[in-house]
């Protein structure tokens, strides 16, 4: 069995501003859920929330990362990799769980890629804004509802956050683990109590990803945007 290391390369991070009584302030709390929640309840301003994703790097018969990050980031996944004695050109292949802005815009600093992202995601309104970022691109796309990447390194389909949102199964020496993107959400309790709010946006098909994602049964599941859960 194919067996790769896995590394967060960028750990999750959020920062919320705001705008209140014609003062800029600044939202902190200990957890990046603590301090989506200080957007959610901000009251009487005009709130604004920069939230970057765990970037993940796969290391093992090839170097590849999952999910680049923010162009806001500036040159973070190029100091990121230097660090840990890379080089962007030692980056061949980029997997996406999925193309938002959040996700995608720092991938121009990798150069020449062989881009992974499912079709549907293609499609989707929000890719079009953001085509420019793949143009050092060469675009793999994904089809259907699961398959493989390299050996050990499969995807499955989990719709629901947006149309192609994929979580990438990692066969790694300590089991498999799940980088499972936005799926789980801003709050760690969701997919802990595998349930959500009454009334949650695309409720039906996130609780269907939920389920998908437990029957891999990953020993580590890596969020879009809280630290890695390990669920046994």
């Amino acid at each position: 069995m194919t067996r790769w290391d896995l590394d967060i390369l960028i750990p999750a991070h959020r920062l919320v501003f705001a705008l209140q009584d014609d003062e800029f302030v600044e939202l902190k709390a200990p957890s990046t859920y603590g301090t989506f929640r200080s957007y959610r309840k901000l009251p009487d301003t005009v709130p604004a929330m920069i939230a970057w994703p765990n970037t993940v790097l796969l290391r093992g018969a090839e170097n590849i990362v999952i999910d680049p990050g923010y162009q806001t980031q500036g040159d973070m996944l190029i100091g990121a990799l230097e660090s840990r004695g890379l080089e962007p050109d030692d980056i061949p292949t980029v997997v996406m769980t999925h193309l938002h802005s959040d996700h995608v815009t720092a991938l121009p600093q990798l150069g020449d890629v062989e881009l992974f992202v499912h079709e549907d995601e293609m499609e989707n309104s929000h890719a079009g804004p953001y085509r420019g970022v793949r143009d050092h691109a060469e675009v793999r796309l994904l089809t259907g509802d699961e398959g493989e990447i390299r050996p050990g390194l499969r995807w499955i389909h989990t719709p629901g956050h947006s149309p192609g949102h994929i979580a990438i199964a990692v066969d790694t020496e300590d089991g498999l683990a799940v980088v499972a993107g936005d799926t789980p959400g801003p709050n760690p309790a969701w997919f802990a109590e595998m349930d959500l709010p009454d009334g949650f946006p695309d409720r039906e098909q996130h609780l269907e990803a939920f389920e998908r994602i437990r029957a891999l049964d990953p020993v580590l599941m890596i969020p879009g945007h809280t630290p890695p859960v390990r669920l046994r």
